[in-house]
Order: structure tokens, then C-alpha cells, then sequence
């Protein structure tokens, strides 16, 4: 996973045109857009994670602090492991 192209995804694409690319990833199709990636699963971790900080920001959160609010709650994940 590669945090930057969350967030340049998230700062690029409208929730919409995400959604696309989540749709299409997830049926192992190329997605409309460039999705940084070794393969489908990554770039869909990609999108979605870039959905949820797009999320944020259509509600008026500023982009870093969207960017860090999701990527806090990853973190929360992956350490639990």
C-alpha cells in the first residue's frame, strides 16, 4: 500500500469517478483512470482508501487532516494484527 496515491487519488478524482474505479477494480477490470499498483488488490486499496479521504473532504475537512484521519484509523488496523 502506498499512501501518497491514496491521497493524489483523493485530491484528483470526485467520489463519483472513484466509485468507477472501485467497481471496476473489484471485477478485476482496468479501472478509467491511472491507479497506481502491482495489481487489481492494490490499486482497489488504493481507491477506497482514496474514497474515504474524498469523503472527508466534500464535508469540509482540509486534505491533510482528511489525509491523516484516515490513515490514523489504518494504522489502527494494521497494528492490531
Amino acid at each position: 500500500m502506498k499512501p501518497a496515491e491514496a491521497r493524489r487519488l483523493a485530491v484528483e478524482h470526485t467520489i463519483v469517478d472513484l466509485g468507477h474505479a472501485a467497481e471496476a477494480l473489484a471485477e478485476e477490470l482496468d479501472p478509467p483512470f491511472r491507479v497506481e499498483g502491482d495489481d487489481h488488490g492494490e490499486k482497489l486499496t488504493h481507491v477506497l482508501l482514496a474514497q474515504r479521504i474524498r469523503e472527508r473532504i466534500d464535508g469540509g475537512e482540509d486534505v491533510k487532516d482528511a489525509f491523516r484521519h484516515v490513515m490514523a484509523g489504518v494504522r489502527g488496523v494494521l497494528t492490531n494484527e
